[in-house]
């Protein structure tokens, strides 16, 4: 199941980006806020590469980034994630539409006849081609009927296609970045240092505040000594 919907995804992000861009969505759907010097890195490309990938990605909302500011060399560095939930509802809505365009368009193949020029490869339909005396406008020579078997079963292998797409991409998915898993757990682990440091620090005070109100007993005798000496 998962496999299908990240293969459907997988083709629309080739289709608008290139296959380059498959490399990065295997990086980014094991992964969520990796700095782009990371995927690039990772990737063995050019962060020119990564970012003209990144840039046409985001041209249809399918990642989004965080900013952050390096600290050392003052600079923001954008932190990418794949945004799964968007890309499903994209391609549910075009698939969608791409159904009922063929619909249409089958339909009208079934409905109507045309006549090819076997030259020149142009259809024409049935009306056109009586206006035209059954000759191509372009170099004249004797339309012939077409036979729209083998166009409309492609139309209808089309269909189906996306149709599974569809059903696919409407099953409940659950994509957690192993990363994020991750990250939690390195969150945890600090915050856990860092209680832990505050727990000792305040122990320690404590400890110290107690040696200077409560002074040891040769302390004391040292004091009542040095005031009998005087005396």
């Amino acid at each position: 199941m998962l496999m299908e919907f990240l293969n459907i995804v997988e083709e629309f992000v080739q289709e608008i980006a290139g296959k380059d861009a498959i490399k990065l969505l295997n990086l980014l759907k094991e992964k969520e806020n990796i700095s782009e010097f990371d995927i690039a890195e990772d990737l063995k490309m050019s962060i020119n590469q990564i970012r003209n990938l990144l840039y046409k990605l985001n041209s249809y909302n399918l990642v989004y980034s965080n900013r952050k500011k390096d600290r050392e060399k003052g600079w923001y560095i954008y932190y990418w994630t794949f945004n799964f939930k968007h890309a499903r509802d994209l391609l549910i809505s075009r698939k969608q539409a791409e159904i009922l365009r063929l619909k249409d368009e089958l339909e009208k193949e079934r409905q109507h006849r045309y006549f090819v020029c076997a030259n020149d490869n142009i259809r024409y339909e049935l009306e056109e081609a009586l206006e035209l005396e059954y000759k191509c406008s372009e170099c004249g020579s004797i339309l012939k009927q077409e036979d729209s078997t083998k166009r409309i079963n492609e139309i209808e292998s089309r269909i189906n296609k996306l149709q599974y797409d569809l059903s696919e991409l409407n099953k409940p998915i659950m994509i957690t970045p192993k990363a994020a898993e991750e990250e939690v757990e390195k969150k945890k682990q600090r915050r856990s240092k860092r209680i832990k440091k505050v727990k000792h620090k305040f122990k320690s005070k404590i400890k110290k505040k107690k040696t200077k109100s409560k002074p040891s007993k040769k302390h004391i005798k040292r004091k009542i000594k040095g005031k009998k000496k005087r005396r």
